[in-house]
């Protein structure tokens, strides 16, 4: 096997477990939105929208800063 090839391969694996927990991270902040009583829908519907727009970076955000808040 050439080292080329080698390294194809950990790049290949490199981007399909970053990929499973991108998904994931995006998963857990959609069904934490879903469950969450203490959001009113509006609140609800923007909170999807900045996940789906910007699925890292929103996923993200909300994880850190929206999970805990009251609105």
């Amino acid at each position: 096997m050439s080292q080329s090839a080698f390294g194809s391969n950990q790049l290949a694996l490199l981007i399909i477990v970053l990929g499973v927990i991108w998904l994931a991270l995006i998963l857990v902040a959609l069904y934490h939105i879903s469950r969450n009583n203490t959001m009113g829908f509006i609140v609800k519907v923007l909170w999807f929208i900045i996940i789906l727009l910007a699925p890292f970076l929103g996923s993200i955000i909300y994880l850190i800063w929206g999970k805990n808040k009251h609105f």
